[in-house]
């Protein structure tokens, strides 16, 4: 029986058969922008100005100069395609950062105890900057994004971040318990990206490696603010079914 590959186990830009009908292909974080952007032509940002930013480090400064003109136009399509495209013209820019201020934390509430901060960042627009911090070891707490996507962004350590969505009907009001799929789990470092849509994977979470970390949420509020409940969750999937959990909403 031939067994079925991983996507760690693929080269980059390689195409292969993982399991019979299903084919998947690695791809690095700017060519996969490109060829979103090629599909979803977003103004202002051309295919080729992508494949050269990668050698483009912006300051703080020079990156608002050069995103909120883009952003704005980007903004006011909340649609799924309209949201994936604006947060991956945020991430395209995003990640050419050569540095970023750090202004003053403060715990950020959001913890499983201590040793989570969080900071903003003046000059966003139409977004906020947020500058977090997390100790070693620590932990975010699973928590929707009801109002706000958002683009974050690796600056410094390593950092699990595990998005997941609401198995049926989104109910953020939801009694009792509910199922959520995990829609995605990945190892957040220097310059990657995790990107939460409030149509798919709008609830994520955050733990610590050995060092720590710290990083940036670039997040843009889109639709009337409310209060943001913790998600409690099974330790282990729900049985026979992989990536789903019982789960329940919490102060």
């Amino acid at each position: 029986m031939k067994r079925e590959m991983t996507s760690e186990e693929i080269e980059i830009g390689e195409a292969v058969e993982t399991s019979p009908g299903v084919v998947v292909e690695r791809r690095c974080f700017l060519r996969t922008v490109a060829l979103a952007f090629s599909s979803l032509a977003v103004p202002g940002m051309a295919t080729a100005q992508l494949a050269r930013a990668s050698d483009v480090r912006l300051s703080y400064e020079e990156f608002l100069k050069e995103v909120i003109p883009v952003a704005k136009k980007l903004v006011s399509d909340t649609s799924l395609t309209g949201q994936h495209r604006y947060l991956l013209t945020l991430a395209s820019y995003a990640v050419r950062l050569a540095d970023v201020p750090v202004p003053p934390m403060r715990d950020s509430g959001q913890g499983a105890g201590a040793g989570t901060f969080i900071g903003a960042i003046p000059g966003g627009d139409p977004f906020i900057v947020l500058h977090w911090r997390m100790e070693p070891g620590t932990v975010i707490r699973p928590h929707p994004h009801t109002y706000g996507n958002v683009m974050t962004l690796g600056l410094e350590g390593e950092i699990r971040v595990e998005n997941f969505e609401m198995v049926g009907v989104r109910d953020f009001d939801a009694k009792g318990t509910f199922k959520v799929q995990k829609t995605q789990s990945q190892v957040l470092t220097p310059g990657q990206v995790n990107l939460v849509n409030l149509e798919r994977g709008y609830i994520h979470g955050f733990q610590a490696g050995g060092r720590g970390g710290r990083g940036l949420d670039i997040t843009t509020r889109i639709r009337e603010k409310r209060e943001t409940p913790f998600l409690n969750m099974s330790k282990k999937p729900v049985e026979l079914e992989p990536g789903v959990y019982e789960a329940s909403w919490g102060t």
